[in-house]
C-alpha cells in the first residue's frame, strides 16, 4: 500500500487540476463536477499542511507546496478569466502578489515563513474560484455578475492584504542590497511577461497558460538544487 506523505498530497493536486480545467469547458453538470473536484483538491491542501506539521516538513516540501498553490491559482484564474467569468484586472493583481511574494521569499527565505494570514488567503482564493463558477454559471443576469465581481475583489483584497507582512520584511531589507533588488526583477520578468501576454495571446492562450506553470517549478528546480536546507523557513 503507497504511503501517504505531505509531497504526494502536494503532487496530487498538481497532476489532477487539469480534469477541472477540462471540465469547465463542459455543459452544466460538467462545470459542477469541475466545482467537486477542485474543492477536493482545495482539500488536499490542507491535508497535507496536516500531515507535514505531524510528521516534520521536509525540504522539498517546504518548496514544493507554495508552488503548487501557486500553480493551482494561475491557472484556475487564467482560465476564469479565458471563459468570461472575469474581467482581467483583478486576476492581473491577484497573480502579481503571487509572483512579487514568491520572489520574496526567495531571495529572504530565513524571514519569510508563512503566516496564518496567508494560508486564509489561499483556501477563500480556491473557495472563490468555485464560488466564481457558480454564480457565473446558474445565477441569471445581472445577478451573476454582481456575484462574481464581489467574490474577485473580496478575494483581491484579502490577497493584497495577506501580503502585508512580507513587504513589510521585504522591501527595506531590497533597499539596503541593491543586487538582491535586481535579482528579484530577473525573477519577475518571465512570468510578468506571460501574464501580460496572456489577454492578447489569442489561439497562443494555452500556451501560456501551460508555460506559467512550468516556469514555477522550474524556478522549483533552481531552488531546491542551490538552497541550503538549513536556510529554509516557509
Amino acid at each position: 500500500m503507497v504511503k501517504l506523505t505531505p509531497n504526494r498530497l502536494t503532487l496530487l493536486r498538481i497532476f489532477l487540476l487539469p480534469l477541472p480545467c477540462v471540465l469547465l469547458f463542459g455543459g452544466p453538470e460538467a462545470k459542477l463536477t469541475a466545482v467537486g473536484i477542485g474543492s477536493l483538491l482545495g482539500l488536499t491542501d490542507y491535508l497535507d499542511g496536516r500531515l507535514a506539521r505531524r510528521e516534520g516538513p521536509s525540504r522539498l516540501g517546504k518548496l514544493l507546496d507554495p508552488v503548487a498553490d501557486k500553480i493551482f491559482v494561475s491557472v484556475i484564474y487564467l482560465l476564469l478569466y479565458h471563459l468570461a467569468y472575469l474581467s482581467y484586472l483583478p486576476v492581473f493583481l491577484i497573480l502579481l502578489r503571487e509572483i512579487l511574494i514568491a520572489g520574496l521569499r526567495n531571495l529572504y527565505p530565513e524571514g519569510m515563513r508563512v503566516w496564518t494570514l496567508a494560508r486564509i488567503k489561499t483556501a477563500l482564493q480556491m473557495l472563490g474560484a468555485g464560488g466564481i463558477v457558480l454564480a457565473g454559471s446558474f445565477l441569471p443576469p445581472p445577478w451573476s455578475s454582481l456575484f462574481t465581481d464581489m467574490i474577485v475583489w473580496s478575494v483581491l483584497i484579502l490577497t493584497w492584504i495577506s501580503a502585508w507582512p512580507y513587504l513589510r520584511k521585504g522591501l527595506p531589507a531590497l533597499s539596503e542590497t541593491p543586487r538582491r533588488s535586481l535579482t528579484l526583477w530577473f525573477y519577475l520578468l518571465p512570468p510578468l511577461a506571460l501574464l501580460l501576454a496572456f489577454p492578447y495571446a489569442g489561439r497562443l492562450w494555452l500556451v501560456i497558460l501551460l508555460a506559467l506553470p512550468l516556469l514555477f517549478l522550474a524556478d522549483l528546480g533552481l531552488s531546491f538544487c542551490s538552497r541550503p536546507a538549513k536556510g529554509l523557513h516557509s
